[in-house]
């Protein structure tokens, strides 16, 4: 019997839930970001580089350390990892606060990083010890809308803490999160089962996924993602304020209903799987959307109103890749112990996107800022999810016809 199994369904339930809401409450710190650049930028007197730079900050280390942290979860426990990640966010929310220029603000971001990142890579191993194996595929397709539900959340939230109070209280309120969701995590130690061990932990048994190409083609479709999400929704609020005099409130607004929409794409894609559709299929459609979606984005001769509308139909469509490569632990994942590594992989592949977008974006649009050329780097990047999508879809077909699978 596992240990999931041992233990009562309502405390299975109660400790996903709270495995759930830790990813939102990471994804808070990306969230409270886009509105606070115009303001980050008139106090701290930041250029557009330098704001692409603390953006690409946040996913400084797990562009470096995904994988390897992924490694740590299957030797440290999923319990403990989350619990240091919630402190290092608690801590750099602090730090960020007291910052009286861009280095400091730059390495408290570097700690909220590393925060977020053991928290998401962590978090589906307490899912996966805290739920039987016929729930799993369920919950991961709800782990998978943590990122455009707490960005939201954000979002929503950041505009009225910064009118109010500016942008530092806004940073001491992530880190209030953080400790409140500390000391709940810490309170129910009880309810996150330890995995059952059939013999000793190995780095040769955690690092097995790494050795197999289909967590790789879900990394790189992901990271491709990561890189056309991040691209709209980081420089939407600027773009509005600076460029089409809207409203700050009203600018954060429009970005978190475009981020919002990326939520029912999520679930969407966890239908399609329990469905029988294929995750390489689901991966290829995303990619045909994204294209489509964003030709009309970046359409000059359209109104606004309706670029806004294709930006909102891109996170909707787009979301379905997430909410379909989430559960891939389950398929490439032989024990526990090795879905903190697929799930590094996978992040691994999501920081990079992360990373290289705002810095991409900045060069692309350049000084004169002609926003309208990221539509070549969108669609460059949809076609190598696309690619991926097909080589997904050959790899898992041959797990699944594979002796003993």
């Amino acid at each position: 019997m596992t240990a999931a199994q041992a233990t009562p369904p309502t405390t299975r339930w109660r400790a996903a839930i709270v495995a759930l809401l830790l990813g939102v409450i990471a994804a808070l710190y990306i969230g409270k970001l886009p509105p606070a650049i115009p303001a980050l930028r008139g106090e701290l007197s930041l250029s557009l580089a330098q704001s692409g730079a603390m953006v690409s900050a946040f996913n400084t280390l797990g562009m470096l350390a995904s994988i390897f942290m992924g490694l740590i979860a299957a030797r440290l426990g999923a319990w403990q990892l989350c619990m240091t990640g919630l402190a290092s966010l608690a801590a750099g929310g602090v730090i960020g606060a007291l910052a009286a220029g861009a280095p400091m603000l730059l390495a408290s971001r570097f700690l909220e990083g590393a925060g977020f990142l053991s928290i998401v890579v962590a978090a589906p191993g307490l899912i996966m010890l805290s739920t039987a194996v016929r729930d799993r595929r369920r919950v991961f397709s709800f782990w998978g809308a943590y990122m455009p539900a707490g960005t939201t959340l954000g979002m929503l939230l950041a505009p009225l803490v910064l009118e109010s109070w500016g942008w530092r209280a806004l940073w001491l309120a992530g880190s209030a999160c953080a400790l409140a969701a500390l000391a709940t995590l810490a309170a129910l130690r009880a309810d996150f089962p330890q995995p059952h061990q059939d013999g000793p932990r190995s780095w040769r048994a955690s690092a097995a996924p790494l050795k197999a190409a289909g967590p790789w083609w879900i990394a790189l479709a992901f990271g491709c993602y990561a890189f056309n999400y991040y691209a709209i929704m980081v420089w939407l609020p600027t773009f509005m304020v600076g460029e089409r005099g809207t409203p700050l409130g009203l600018a954060s607004l429009l970005t978190a209903i475009m981020v919002a929409a990326n939520i029912p794409g999520n679930l969407l894609g966890g239908v399609l799987l329990q469905r029988g559709f294929a995750r390489g299929t689901n991966v290829c459609l995303a990619a045909v959307a994204t294209a489509l979606t964003c030709a009309i984005a970046f359409a000059p001769a359209l109104p606004d109103g309706v670029r806004y509308l294709g930006c909102v139909a891109f996170s909707f469509a787009v979301g379905v890749l997430p909410g379909s490569v989430m559960s891939a632990a389950q398929t490439h994942a032989r024990s526990p112990a090795q879905v903190g590594t697929v799930q590094g992989m996978i992040n691994q592949g999501s920081n990079l996107g992360q990373f290289a977008s705002p810095l991409l974006v900045t060069a692309v649009v350049g000084a004169a800022l002609a926003w309208d050329r990221m539509l070549y780097l969108l669609l460059a990047s949809s076609v190598v999810i696309f690619v991926s999508g097909l080589a997904i879809r050959i790899v898992e077909a041959r797990i699944v016809d594979a002796p003993g699978r």
